[in-house]
């Protein structure tokens, strides 16, 4: 427990030393900002836009700076000589980055309760967005492992957005025949953006279930079969060795 809370100090230390949190911040204030100029409805319906951004996107997107920048310090090395274990050096990852949407939740919902006088049922979007997080920092995880540089990193990201964010977005539009786009739950996204949207509007309760069953479970075989697994060989490869 105390090399967890160790490495989850580092985490935030490097987070500010690589300036990460300022682009975050930054991100930040512009959804602020663009929350400014929407009331009622459209407001409600684009605050879950932003946690699901934040705990998605921007979740894949801190990992694996965060885990570029290491390699280019070495710090996996430094730290493997240490008595830390894999699970304490990845779930330090997790929770550094759950907390991090968290603090994004409470900034959010401070800001619209003090600007337009906006509630919603926060004990149901602060688990939703942990759990949303937990997920994506996990897949992020991954898709560092396989990436050289931050620039195939990017291509990495990208692909994944791809292939399981837009799809959603474009059954959202049409685009896509209600048969095929019923299956879209099974895209990590689309099942977290329907837990993160129950705290906003009705959804079925079945849906609702079966996203926090899906992501849990998935979170756990991502855990245990991927992400814990190729740790090691990803640190030789860093290692040269």
């Amino acid at each position: 427990m105390t090399n967890l809370k160790t490495l989850i100090r580092g985490e935030f230390g490097r987070l500010n030393k690589y300036g990460l949190f300022k682009a975050n911040f930054v991100v930040l204030l512009l959804w602020v900002f663009l929350a400014w100029f929407l009331e009622g409805e459209a407001l409600l319906q684009f605050i879950p836009f932003i946690f699901l951004m934040d705990s998605v996107m921007m979740t894949i997107l801190l990992v694996g700076a965060t885990l570029f920048y290491e390699k280019k310090e070495h710090t996996v090395n430094s730290l493997m000589v240490t008595p830390v274990t894999e699970n304490e050096y990845l779930l330090s990852k997790v929770i550094t980055n759950v907390l991090n949407s968290l603090l994004t939740v409470f900034i959010i919902s401070l800001v619209v309760y003090l600007l337009k006088g906006v509630t919603y049922t926060y004990w149901q979007v602060v688990p939703a967005v942990a759990l949303v997080t937990v997920v994506h920092t996990l897949i992020g995880i991954r898709l560092s492992y396989g990436a050289k540089d931050f620039t195939s990193l990017l291509v990495n990201y990208m692909v994944y957005v791809f292939i399981f964010f837009l799809p959603p977005v474009f059954g959202q539009f049409g685009l896509f025949d209600r048969s095929v786009a019923r299956f879209f739950i099974l895209l990590p996204p689309e099942a977290s953006g329907l837990l993160i949207g129950s705290a906003f509007a009705a959804i079925e309760p079945w849906k609702i279930v079966f996203s926090y069953v899906y992501l849990a479970l998935l979170s756990l075989l991502l855990f245990r079969f991927v992400v814990k697994p190729q740790f090691m060989a990803y640190v030789m490869r860093e290692t040269g060795v």
